[in-house]
């Protein structure tokens, strides 16, 4: 198949879509088909290399709102519409993009078959952004997904988000699936791993790993590192963002900045706890990737970690700094066995199934 993805950004842009992307790209190429993935070139230059396209993107939405919300050139456009003429069937990644609702519109005058994943429901920006997105998706977001010619997630609240803002239409669920890097380390390769990126080889440590932006919960950690850091406890930030200053400085804090995606399997295995208390979220890849490793974690009451990980061993979901600083604790002194965890992770998010799923799904469509 000629197949074409669609998204904001990819990497070294960071963020679970472009990771997603990343790796549904490779795995299908990897299968023989003739991917090409555009998107906005931030931080790239804009330019064309092994079938990525990186277009010139105006990002202030981003740097100064912490909307990941480029506006492409009229170059951009154009390129997208060339793409979309080639292919057989199009990949697009959430609705509220103005580069989703511009596939859909190409999609619809060239008559090419659209799929969308729609990784998210609301996001809780705060004021009055939390009142445009709910216009947003009553509005364009509902115009585009119905304009598809299928709908996908990864996860059921999010299922049951669009339900309740009036989609006239199912999502159906596909899984992700992940790199086999992401498995349990014995003991003495995490104690490597830990000498490798400079930490502690006998403090008991905490990961938060996410782009250091307010849905993310970074005054939160902040706060739970406070009432940590005296019992020894140290907290690792695998990430960056417009809230770092509210990490720097923090008493017991190794701040590692952004993390090669490449090497993230040996972070979590660094680490003892992974502290995730996000809001907003599809569902995390960090989450899941540490998972994956054996981690246990600590993560919000927030609906996409009610919907996907309530029975999950090794994951506790509680609201509050104190709150949260217990259940760290509680998992420091009696951590479930690794295995456990890593096995309970396997059995949802295999790398084959999520890749054969897009693919059955992709030729159904280009039929």
């Amino acid at each position: 198949m000629r197949i074409l993805e669609v998204s904001n950004f990819m990497p070294p842009h960071p963020g679970g879509i472009e990771i997603m992307v990343e790796t549904l790209f490779q795995g299908l190429r990897e299968r023989g088909h003739d991917v090409r993935w555009i998107s906005g070139a931030t931080p790239e230059p804009p330019g064309v290399s092994d079938a990525r396209v990186r277009v010139a993107a105006w990002n202030w939405l981003e740097r100064n709102l912490h909307v990941p919300m480029p506006v492409w050139a009229p170059s951009g456009w154009r390129q997208l519409d060339a793409l979309v003429r080639e292919v057989d069937v199009v990949h697009a990644h959430d609705c509220l993009y103005l580069s989703s609702a511009m596939t859909a519109a190409l999609c619809r005058r060239h008559r090419k078959p659209l799929l969308i994943t729609q990784h998210v429901g609301e996001v809780p920006y705060g004021g009055v952004l939390d009142t445009v997105q709910d216009v947003a998706y009553r509005t364009l977001g509902r115009a585009v997904l119905m304009s598809a010619t299928e709908v996908v997630t990864y996860s059921p609240h999010v299922q049951a988000y669009f339900s309740r803002v009036g989609l006239k239409r199912s999502l159906r669920l596909i899984p992700l699936g992940f790199s086999p890097r992401f498995q349990p380390l014995a003991p003495e390769a995490r104690r490597r791993a830990r000498a490798a990126f400079g930490l502690s080889e006998s403090a008991p440590l905490v990961l938060f790993a996410a782009r250091l932006v307010p849905k993310k919960g970074v005054s939160l950690v902040a706060e739970v590192q406070r009432r940590l850091a005296p019992e020894g406890i140290r907290l690792v930030v695998a990430g960056d963002g417009p809230l770092a200053s509210e990490i720097e400085g923090l008493t017991g804090t190794d701040h590692l900045r952004q993390v090669d995606h490449a090497r993230m399997h040996e972070l979590y295995a660094c680490a003892d706890v992974l502290l995730l208390p996000s809001r907003g979220e599809g569902l995390p890849l960090t989450l899941q990737e540490g998972m994956l490793t054996g981690l246990p974690a600590v993560v919000s009451t927030d609906p996409s970690f009610t919907a996907n990980v309530s029975d999950a061993p090794g994951v506790l979901r509680v609201e509050g700094a104190d709150a949260l600083a217990a259940a760290v604790r509680s998992l420091l002194a009696s951590p479930p066995p690794r295995e456990q965890v890593a096995r309970w992770g396997r059995e949802r998010w295999g790398l084959e199934r999520f890749i054969t799923d897009y693919e059955q799904t992709l030729a159904r469509l280009a039929r």
